[in-house]
């Protein structure tokens, strides 16, 4: 489907935001798949399985593993004359000269991830709201089905205020990198890059324990659904639990260890480089 008034509300506003920077540096944008049926999701998980073309995704339909399915993500396609032949059709996809990636930072400045940070299948074209982290693991968790989570939005609740284990949808992934970045001291610009992950550190119940990351931290996972308690700046048994939820819902691991260990995947997928 490419409604974008089918999506969610704040990422429409991302997303125009997005669009209206972009013109600004001289890039033209417009947007292709928004929602996305489990239909549809299974008929792209075929290709390159059991129908022709190239594998585009990892994720199966069947299991609500797409965030096209959740409203929460757009592909952004150019409209411009990129290789100066006199035609904007052929360019769609053209990265020769690096448009992709300057579309990416952009769009992570106005607060939303990019695809093109995933190590799996990179998706160059993808945006996505990053509240959640950089799968659907979390809203699975919180809601079930996607039909359940887009009711929110009908009822007028603040999508992630709907669950009682979110107190709030406020502190967005790029407010979280900047007050990161703050206290590791890196360059704060919103944008989680090698300096920022080289910075982190180890945080758990008995390592770090006061350390100033753990106030964000305590704040992104509680916006995520994983309930560290109060926000107190102190890595005790409710922060544990919840890095615990997270390595197990939204990593996969068997073996939780309730400690964040720096520079690994879970300062990775907190920052939305994975």
């Amino acid at each position: 489907m490419r409604d974008i008034t089918a999506v969610h509300p704040r990422l429409q506003i991302k997303a125009a935001q997005l669009k209206e920077q972009c013109s600004k540096q001289g890039i033209s944008i417009l947007f292709g798949e928004c929602l996305r049926t489990s239909a549809e999701q299974d008929a792209l998980y075929a290709q390159g399985r059991t129908k022709p073309g190239n594998i585009v995704t990892n994720a199966r339909g069947s299991t609500y593993s797409s965030q096209h399915q959740w409203g929460i993500a757009v592909d952004f396609y150019l409209n411009m004359d990129v290789d100066g032949d006199g035609a904007k059709n052929d360019d769609a996809f053209n990265d020769s000269t690096g448009l992709f990636e300057r579309v990416g930072s952009i769009a992570q400045a106005v607060g939303l991830g990019w695809g093109g940070n995933w190590k799996s299948i990179k998706d160059l074209p993808h945006l996505y709201l990053p509240d959640w982290g950089s799968t659907t693991a979390t809203l699975k968790q919180i809601y079930g089905t996607p039909d359940k989570f887009i009711e929110t939005w009908k009822e007028g609740k603040t999508d992630v205020e709907a669950a009682d284990s979110v107190p709030s949808a406020k502190y967005s992934q790029t407010q979280f990198i900047m007050d990161i970045q703050s206290c590791t001291g890196s360059k704060v610009d919103g944008k989680a890059g090698r300096e920022t992950l080289e910075n982190t550190v180890t945080i758990s119940a008995t390592e770090n324990r006061k350390h100033p990351a753990v106030v964000p931290l305590q704040k992104r996972l509680n916006v995520l659904g994983h309930n560290s308690g109060a926000v107190d700046g102190i890595a005790g048994s409710k922060f544990t639990s919840a890095v615990n939820s997270y390595q197990r819902d939204v990593l996969g691991y068997h073996n939780v260890d309730g400690k964040i260990t720096a520079r690994k995947n879970m300062w990775k997928s907190l920052l939305g480089m994975r």
